[in-house]
């Protein structure tokens, strides 16, 4: 793209009535600069940031579970900055102005030869909508500028067509992808708490990605004791990580029939608990490392705190189902735990003998 035809689309894109903030880190800067340089960039960019060191996107995204360039990664990104824009537009009185989080992580030409292929990753995440991009280069055709430029030219182009302010060919080919949201999980994404899904009185969080053998055996054997049928819990908010973007949402869910799952956005076991008992009892199933992460008291303000959510779950009439796990001192049960008093008088297990799955 020459400058002048990149100047123009720009001039577009900074006419568009939406505004976002933009995350990029392992190449495509360039990007922020080509918005910044054209007159009209406050019109579009409320924030930018290069968190370039690893421990610079860990603090964004969470822990690098996925690799730094991929195209989950730059899922998260583009949540984080979407929940960013959102957060600086009510700030300043303009909900009526629409949001966007838009994101780029590369692996380009560097100092050192590359084992991987030359590419971007690019996504962009809006109120109702994933959107993914994928750009891949061919190894030492380019110098390190010019990769910059081809993936910041493919960032306008992509971003322009979404905004829809701009529309034609490419430069550079890419595949593409994108997910729009039902109703039902938008409200999830950013509102109040709510369940999507017909919940019944038995749940087995996770966060199934994917779901396995041991989640299904699990399931099977819980509504074998308890007599009632148990239904998988998906939660689209995480406590230290982003949302889940609508892409990652419709990949988990299709792993069950409709019956089997209800969907959340209530990360703690306290807001799950008064969300889905609806005044009545409610069992979680659940595993011997996730029943101690409900007992410690680094999870909470304090040992207070815990006691208070601790006996806010027991007024609710909320029971645990524990199964054992191996873990790094062989396999354990809820025998096995010390737990603090009030979690233990809600809390059944199961032992070694009638279920053991080595899992996880």
């Amino acid at each position: 793209m020459k400058r002048d035809q990149r100047n123009i689309a720009v001039s577009e894109i900074h006419r568009a009535p939406q505004q976002g903030v933009f995350y990029v880190t392992g190449g495509g800067s360039l990007l922020v600069s080509d918005l910044l340089t054209v007159p009209g960039a406050s019109n579009t960019v409320l924030e930018a940031q290069v968190p370039y060191a690893s421990e610079a996107l860990a603090d964004m995204v969470g822990p690098d579970d996925i690799g730094a360039c991929s195209d989950g990664t730059a899922r998260r990104m583009a949540v984080t900055a979407y929940l960013r824009a959102s957060t600086l537009l009510a700030g300043s009185g303009r909900n009526d102005v629409e949001a966007f989080g838009f994101a780029i992580t590369a692996s380009l030409a560097s100092l050192t030869n590359k084992r991987g292929a030359h590419r971007a990753h690019i996504a962009m995440q809006t109120r109702t909508t994933t959107h993914t991009w994928f750009v891949e280069l061919r190894k030492g055709a380019r110098t390190r500028d010019s990769e910059e430029r081809v993936i910041a030219d493919t960032a306008v182009n992509v971003l322009a067509q979404s905004l829809g302010v701009r529309s034609g060919p490419r430069e550079i080919a890419t595949r593409d992808a994108v997910e729009t949201a039902s109703a039902n999980i938008v409200a999830l994404f950013a509102g109040p708490a709510d369940v999507c899904g017909t919940p019944g009185t038995a749940f087995l969080p996770g966060s199934f990605d994917p779901l396995h053998d041991g989640h299904s055996q699990m399931q099977a054997d819980a509504s074998r004791r308890i007599g009632r049928p148990v239904q998988f819990e998906l939660c689209v908010r995480n406590v230290d990580k982003p949302p889940l973007d609508f892409i990652e949402v419709a990949c988990r869910r299709k792993q069950f029939a409709d019956a089997e799952i209800v969907v959340t956005n209530t990360p703690t076991f306290v807001e799950k608990a008064t969300l889905l008992s609806q005044g009545n009892g409610i069992t979680f199933v659940v595993g011997t490392d996730t029943i101690k992460r409900i007992g410690e008291s680094r999870y909470y303000l304090d040992d207070e705190a815990r006691d208070a959510a601790l006996n806010e779950l027991e007024n609710l009439g909320t029971e645990f189902l524990v199964y054992g796990r191996l873990g790094d001192h062989g396999f354990e049960t809820l025998n096995d735990l010390s737990l603090p008093d009030a979690l233990n008088r809600i809390s059944q297990g199961v032992s070694e003998q009638d279920f053991r799955v080595d899992v996880s």
